[in-house]
């Protein structure tokens, strides 16, 4: 259960692009924690933020609705700042 946890506050910590609190209070990243460990195990494991957000956009036809909202607010902003 430790593991799990630690797990999913990277996974919170990497596709968070707000502050800690902003992220922690987003539902739509809070289900990707979920998602990202059944769809990007290997992904989580590695604890890198940039597999796992690659890994879920890539994915993102198999996440929920709240996720994907999430994912897809992501990619805007990593975009966005490719962009600059």
């Amino acid at each position: 259960m430790t593991q799990f946890r630690v797990l999913g506050l990277a996974l919170v910590a990497a596709l968070s692009t707000a502050s800690a609190a902003q992220a922690q209070s987003d539902p739509g990243k809070k289900v990707c924690v979920a998602e990202a460990r059944r769809l990007c195990p290997a992904e989580m494991k590695s604890m890198s933020r940039k597999r796992v957000e690659a890994c879920m956009i890539q994915r993102i036809n198999d996440t929920s609705p709240t996720c994907r909202s999430a994912m897809l607010r992501i990619k805007a902003e990593r975009e966005a700042k490719a962009r600059r």
